[in-house]
Formats: structure tokens, C-alpha cells, sequence
């Protein structure tokens, strides 16, 4: 079936490769600390341990409805959705096994995303502490009890979805949270269901040091030590790692997911782009913590971001343009398993169209158009979104928008209200 897309041009669709959705739920409520404190996030901590108390499955299913629909509306047609909520907040088991995680991928197929649940292991609350040691409401008992809840989520993807929609993957939370013998148990159990390794990597300026001191090495080349970097692994993050472990990841050719705008807005600094693609790191772009859903605008940032380390002149840097696209798109894809990530013969029609009239595009040459929309579109200018064939996003609306704004807002009002 052909489609004249009069005054629009398609584009891949973008995929978003390392999510929080449910993390919706807090944008705008909270800030920075003030002056001596303002290194530290100021009532985070609080609002979170306040929020998981009372979030149930079908907030979490609205959280995430919400967040993904965003993401549609942002041309984003497949999510990378690390998920952590396994149990009751007091540790207690679900009523249902893995029911949290079925109501995310619930949400993500009643808007119409495609999404790689990548399921998350927490065995202890930092480096150095005994395993157990976790919140009560995201821990693993065991890396056996990890895996059985990991091949229930298999076979409960297998009977319900179809297979290029939902898919598997695993997602260590950190170095910190699971020790190195566990991560290797894990790592060994994703290579055996063929899927994907997620970690995050870097995040923070301590995890070098504290690697260091229950390991004797950096957090890079404990996992090429352990033979850990592969094709399958992504780290998320990376915006602390030494020059020495960068060098490491890009000899290794694994994904870096880089989140700059939830690093950015979390105090953790800007990621160090230049060292990245110096050391020739294969990018991806992710959202995380949902403070934004504009997969474009993390790509500017790391733009920008090398403007400010070259001390380049603000010039309208064009041949950013096609890479970072790239990131935002090919290697998500790859990092992820999707079937999308390119308009090509034999991928899925998975795209987005822009309005060539929009008055952030206007004017623009067929030449010059992905740098005008990976540097300069706004979110309007996006006009149509398609999932394999399947429009999600008709003149700049979703169909369930409506019903989904309305019951996130009265999620947020009864989260909030007291």
C-alpha cells in the first residue's frame, strides 16, 4: 500500500533506548537543593520513597500509558523500558507474578509503542554492602530468583504478544547493586535466551572509587576482565567513567546510552561526548527518568555539548547531524534487538512524518532538512506516526489521548493530594 504524504517528509522512527516510565509521575515535583546543598537533588528521596509506597499496578499501568504516548507524540516508536518494581512495598509478593511488569507492557500495547521490557536485578544497596541489603519493593532475592521471574516474563510475552511488538531483555541495575559473580550468572542466562544486557555504567562521580576499593579495578575493566563487553551489552549512562575505561568500551564495541537531559537535570554532569566518539564508543540516545520526552532535544544537548569542549562558534553544525540522528535511531535499535531504527526493505514501517509548513521547518532545503529537524524542529512539527504500518498519531493527535491525559491527571491528584 502506497500513501502520498502531501507537504510532510518520513523519517525512522526514533527509538528511545533506556526509560523509567512510571518516573512520569514526578516531573515538576522536585528541585535542587539551594546554596551549600545544591550538588544534592532537594526532596527527591522523599517524594520517591513517598510515591513507591502508594503506587499500585494500575497507577503504574497510567503512569506509563502516559509517558508512552508522550513518546509517540515525540516519534519515538520503540522504548527500551527498564523495569524494577517486582514486589509490594513492604517486599511482599504480587498477587500476581511479574503483574507490575505485565501492566507496563499493557500500556505500551494499548497506545501502540513497541517496547523491550528490560527486566531488572537488585541485589544489594551499594558497593561493599551484603546482598539483600536492597529496597524491600525492587529486590532480588537470588540471581535464581531473578531468572525464574525473567522466564515467566518470557513465557508470558510469548503467549500474549505478538513477537516484533514485546520482547525480553535484562537490565542489572549496577556494579553497586549486583556483585560481579551475580552479574557474570546473569550475563551467562542472557546469552543463553539470546537477549539483551543493559547496566547502568558510570552514572555517578563515586562508583569509580568505590569499584576501585571492593575490586581493584575500574568499573570498565572489571567487566572486560570478566569478559563481559560483547555486542548484546549497552551501558547506560557513562558520563563518569575515566578516559582509560572509555578507551576500554570503545576497543570492545559495545552501545553507550547516553540520557543527557535526566543527567543534566539530576546534577550528575554533562556526558562527555567528545571523549566518546574519540575513542569511537558506538551512541545511543535514552530518556530515563522522564524530566523530558524529546529523544531530539538529548541529541542537541550533545551537540551543544561538543560546541562547548571544541569552543567552536555557535554554527549550525549540519554534519552532527546525520551521526546523532543515527544514534537516536540505528544503534537504539541495535542496542535493544528492534526490528526498527531504519526505512529499509524487510524493517517493519515504523516512521514519522514532519510538516514541512511548520514554521520551525519552513524554508528548509531537501538537502539540509535532517539538520534543520534533528537541530532546530519543534515538537509541532511532527504530524504523523506510524508502527509498523499502523498510524499511532494522526494530525498531532493520539486517538486515546483524551482518556489517558484524563486519568493520569486524577493518578496525580490522589499520588499528590495528601
Amino acid at each position: 500500500m502506497a500513501k502520498r504524504l502531501p507537504g510532510q517528509a518520513a523519517l525512522p522512527g526514533l527509538v528511545n533506548t533506556h526509560s523509567h516510565a512510571w518516573h512520569r509521575i514526578f516531573r515538576g515535583r522536585f528541585d535542587l537543593k539551594p546554596h551549600a546543598d545544591r550538588d544534592a537533588l532537594g526532596n527527591w528521596r522523599e517524594l520517591y520513597d513517598k510515591v513507591l509506597a502508594r503506587l499500585s499496578d494500575e497507577d503504574v499501568y497510567d503512569a506509563a500509558r502516559e509517558a508512552f504516548m508522550e513518546m509517540l507524540l515525540a516519534g519515538i516508536t520503540t522504548v527500551g523500558e527498564c523495569h524494577f518494581l517486582h514486589h509490594q512495598p513492604d517486599g511482599t509478593p504480587l498477587p500476581e507474578a511479574g503483574g507490575i511488569a505485565h501492566a507496563v507492557l499493557r500500556a505500551a500495547h494499548d497506545v501502540g509503542i513497541r517496547i523491550a521490557l528490560l527486566n531488572g536485578a537488585t541485589l544489594r544497596a551499594g558497593f561493599g554492602q551484603p546482598v539483600g541489603s536492597a529496597s524491600p519493593r525492587v529486590l532480588s532475592a537470588s540471581v535464581e530468583a531473578f531468572t525464574r521471574s525473567t522466564d515467566l516474563l518470557f513465557a508470558h510475552v510469548e503467549k500474549n504478544f505478538p513477537g516484533d511488538d514485546v520482547w525480553v531483555g535484562v537490565a542489572p541495575h549496577s556494579l553497586g547493586a549486583v556483585p560481579i559473580d551475580a552479574l557474570k550468572a546473569i550475563s551467562a542466562y542472557a546469552h543463553a535466551k539470546r537477549c539483551r544486557v543493559h547496566l547502568q555504567l558510570g552514572e555517578t562521580a563515586t562508583e569509580h572509587a568505590s569499584c576501585v576499593a571492593e575490586y581493584g579495578r575500574s568499573p570498565a575493566a572489571l567487566l572486560a576482565d570478566h569478559a563481559l563487553l560483547d555486542k548484546r551489552f549497552t551501558a547506560i549512562h557513562g558520563a563518569h567513567l575515566s578516559d582509560e575505561d572509555i578507551r576500554t568500551l570503545g576497543s570492545a564495541r559495545v552501545t553507550v546510552c547516553a540520557c543527557p537531559a535526566s543527567e543534566l537535570a539530576g546534577g550528575e554532569g554533562a556526558f562527555p561526548t567528545a571523549k566518546f566518539l574519540a575513542a569511537g564508543v558506538v551512541l545511543a540516545l535514552g530518556t530515563d527518568g522522564q524530566q523530558q520526552t524529546n529523544l531530539l532535544d538529548d541529541a542537541r544537548l550533545l551537540e551543544f555539548q561538543l560546541r562547548s569542549d571544541r569552543k567552536r562558534p555557535g554554527a549550525f553544525a549540519t554534519e552532527m547531524a546525520a551521526p546523532l540522528f543515527q544514534a537516536a535511531t540505528v544503534t537504539g535499535a541495535r542496542s535493544l534487538g528492534a526490528p526498527g531504527g531504519a526505512l529499509e526493505v524487510g524493517r517493519p514501517a515504523d516512521f514519522f512524518t514532519v510538516n514541512l509548513f511548520d514554521p520551525s521547518l519552513v524554508g528548509t532545503s531537501p538537502e539540509g532538512l535532517l539538520g534543520a529537524v534533528v537541530f532546530a524542529s519543534n515538537p509541532s512539527a511532527i504530524r504523523e506516526v506510524w508502527v509498523g504500518a499502523r498510524q499511532r498519531v494522526s494530525v498531532w493527535r493520539h486517538p486515546l489521548q483524551s482518556t489517558v491525559v484524563g486519568r493520569f491527571t486524577d493518578l496525580q491528584k490522589k499520588l499528590w493530594s495528601s
